[in-house]
């Protein structure tokens, strides 16, 4: 389901959005306290996978941590220099260009903590490119290290939300006076558990000209029992499952499924 461009490179779907996407991201660190409380208990560097714009890079390296930031968008990541550029933990933080199956080869492990942030699974649009990525984060880390996976949860409340019209997710203004608004529509394919996701970004200068930049994608959604038998299969010893960024458990209510699981020693 990978589209590919006309120079049969993989396609980026985010060269495009690289700079709107930070306009929702840059602010948003419901997840950071979780991960720096872990680390006060977890030795070694740490992976991102999927790290994109390094908007948790940051922080993590300003814990003390060294921090390697992996992502298979080199857009993404020529703005992750650029925002690291002006941060004093940047000497502690390496990025490195790869899919997820790479993880093993990112410069600065082993890991003792492994990431995949905010939905970053969900990138990988078939299950056996996401058990590949989970059996290499595996290979990352180091002997009673751990794996953090933080993902969507997938009840029916939740899918028939995102596919029952189009969104307005966030306006934002910049200080010349554009009105940035971004839109989502998502198109339910459950047999292959896919979330066909189209975003635009409609961009209203202060005349009144209106610019358009739209970018499509798939989505691959795990259910909580699936990924547990993913994580046995790729190798790990024991795991946690929660609901929340505050550890509490999973209900159909929750929006979240969050994973803590333990490389055997």
């Amino acid at each position: 389901m990978n589209e590919r461009d006309d120079d049969h490179t993989p396609h980026d779907p985010y060269a495009r959005i690289a700079e709107l996407y930070d306009l929702e991201h840059d602010d948003y660190d419901e997840d950071t306290e979780l991960y720096l409380g872990l680390l006060e208990s977890i030795d070694g560097p740490v992976l991102e996978m999927g790290a994109g714009t390094g908007r948790l890079l940051i922080p993590i390296a300003e814990s003390g941590r060294p921090v390697t930031g992996l992502d298979a968008s080199p857009v993404m990541l020529d703005r992750a220099r650029q925002r690291l550029a002006g941060s004093k933990a940047g000497r502690k933080i390496t990025l490195f260009e790869g899919e997820m199956h790479d993880a093993p080869n990112a410069p600065g492990g082993p890991f003792g903590l492994v990431l995949f942030s905010l939905n970053a699974l969900m990138h990988l649009d078939d299950p056996a490119a996401q058990r590949a990525a989970l059996a290499a984060a595996r290979k990352a880390l180091r002997p009673g290290g751990h794996l953090v996976i933080d993902t969507m949860n997938p009840s029916h409340e939740q899918l028939q939300h995102l596919t029952s019209r189009s969104h307005l997710e966030g306006t934002w203004t910049q200080e010349d006076g554009t009105v940035i608004d971004k839109w989502s529509h998502r198109e339910l394919f459950s047999a292959d558990q896919i979330l066909d996701t189209v975003l635009w970004y409609d961009s209203v200068s202060p005349d009144g000209v209106l610019r358009r930049t739209r970018t499509q994608f798939p989505l691959r959604y795990v259910h909580p029992h699936e990924l547990e038998l993913m994580l046995e299969l790729a190798g790990y010893a024991r795991w946690n499952v929660f609901g929340s960024y505050e550890l509490g458990p999973l209900t159909d209510e929750s929006d979240r499924i969050i994973v803590i699981a333990e490389n055997p020693s």
